[in-house]
């Protein structure tokens, strides 16, 4: 019988919501010198005028992963306790796990990174292929527990 790790991979979707704030609060930090902890929502903004347009942009594309992060954090939690509630196969729960976690993984470094619409669209993929899997796995959910039979 395999190993149920699918169930870390709740805080792990976490861990990876929050890496982008910290590179958001790295890049700040290093353009500017300091970091403001009175009012941390508006440092990126007043710290704007101290930092190069690249370095900028950047931060707002990290904080812009971030907040995506904890958008898609719910809802990929919720399909994954529905899914071992539904007592899925290990193998199906930790497969979707695995393909939530490597798709935010690439999300945010795609997104962070990302300079040109090509490489915006790839981003988009990545989405995709993240929220469609949580999604695929609510209905397997579902479907295991008497519901419409999809899969």
């Amino acid at each position: 019988m395999s190993v149920n790790y699918s169930l870390y991979a709740v805080p792990g979707t976490l861990v990876l919501a929050y890496v982008p704030h910290l590179l958001k609060s790295s890049i700040v930090l290093k353009a500017t010198g300091t970091l403001d902890n009175v009012n941390p929502r508006k440092q990126l903004e007043a710290a704007r005028g101290r930092m190069t347009a690249s370095s900028y942009d950047r931060a707002k594309r990290a904080e812009a992963a971030h907040a995506n992060g904890m958008e898609t954090f719910p809802v990929y939690a919720a399909a994954l306790i529905l899914g071992n509630l539904a007592h899925l196969p290990v193998d199906t729960l930790n497969t979707y796990a695995a393909i939530f976690l490597g798709t935010r993984f690439l999300y945010n470094f795609v997104y962070v990174m990302n300079t040109t619409r090509p490489v915006a669209a790839l981003r988009s993929l990545l989405w995709g292929a993240g929220v469609g899997s949580a999604i695929s796995l609510m209905f397997q959910a579902a479907s295991a527990t008497g519901g419409l039979k999809l899969f």
